[in-house]
């Protein structure tokens, strides 16, 4: 109980700490001042673990490995998830140029047209911050997590009374359903991971390229069938010294979400959406999406 006590107490002085220094520093500086820190763990955790990737990837996202490369990436990662201890500062004029997003339009248009909005992604990249700056940009968004809402760690709970518009729910687990539904009815962005863990019977294997396949999970395909939702892909890309891009891209046709038979279109669909950034930064290409690879029988 001692250690939990201390790992909180540590967690919410780090809380404080972060966004003190948000707001007394430019974000060059604040950038600068935490990169030493991320830079020294980042370099701890390159040395004691084993960072190859542990299974083979698909030609079209090999890339060279280095322990230096892991060691900036890790950094980086390190470094945005500083982000999280400010999502209602992303919003303003100190922060807001620092992410382009593309596609906005689309959402504009699905809301016009009284469609619920389903963001499908994977996880490459910071893709937490997707909701934060879309909520920067008036799009109140929200994530689907699974689990149990009470699982949630308590400094996400806390977290979630920091992000613009704090009255509308930032996060959905499975306990949760009927407000998620109402959360869409109302027009709002709901973002859906492909690459998550799932019983067999809700994963639906989809040609990625060339003697592979990717074994997605259909929630957000049996969510948009549901609710007769726009089904858009969404990406998040880090360019690097916190400046970072959104690619919202085209809507799945809505003859491929009609029905189960379509799903396999409907997921190359999006996973042909998001392959430019997949093979801009194969790198970034691990965890959960890796494992969701297959090789098909021809190729073995």
């Amino acid at each position: 109980m001692q250690e939990i006590i201390r790992a909180r107490s540590s967690q919410m002085l780090r809380f404080l700490i972060i966004r003190l220094l948000e707001r007394r520093l430019p974000v060059r500086n604040l950038y600068l001042a935490l990169m030493p820190f991320a830079l020294l763990r980042a370099t701890v955790n390159t040395a004691f673990k084993n960072c190859r990737p542990c299974v083979p990837l698909p030609e079209c996202l090999e890339t060279a490995w280095s322990a230096r490369l892991n060691r900036r990436q890790r950094m980086n990662g390190y470094l945005n998830e500083v982000l999280d201890y400010f999502p209602d500062q992303l919003a303003g004029s100190k922060w807001r140029e620092r992410c382009r997003i593309t596609g906005l339009e689309r959402l504009q248009q699905a809301r016009r047209n009284g469609r619920p909005i389903i963001l499908a992604f994977v996880h490459i990249g910071p893709v937490g911050l997707i909701r934060a700056w879309l909520r920067g940009a008036g799009f109140p968004a929200a994530i689907f997590l699974g689990g149990r809402s009470g699982n949630r760690p308590e400094i996400r709970r806390h977290l979630d009374k920091y992000f613009p518009d704090p009255a509308i729910p930032t996060t959905f687990c499975l306990d949760q359903l009927r407000e998620l539904l109402a959360f869409l009815a109302a027009g709002n962005p709901l973002c859906i991971a492909m690459d998550v863990p799932g019983s067999e019977d809700k994963k639906v294997e989809v040609p990625f390229c060339a003697g592979w396949t990717f074994r997605m999970n259909t929630g957000a395909l049996r969510l948009a069938l549901r609710q007769r939702a726009e089904l858009i892909p969404a990406s998040i890309i880090d360019e690097g010294g916190w400046r970072f891009r959104i690619e919202l891209g085209r809507p799945v046709p809505e003859e491929l979400l009609a029905g189960e038979a379509g799903w396999p279109r409907a997921g190359k669909f999006l996973l042909d959406e998001m392959m430019p950034y997949f093979q801009d930064r194969p790198e970034l290409c691990k965890g959960d999406f890796i494992l969701c690879l297959k090789k098909t029988a021809a190729s073995t």
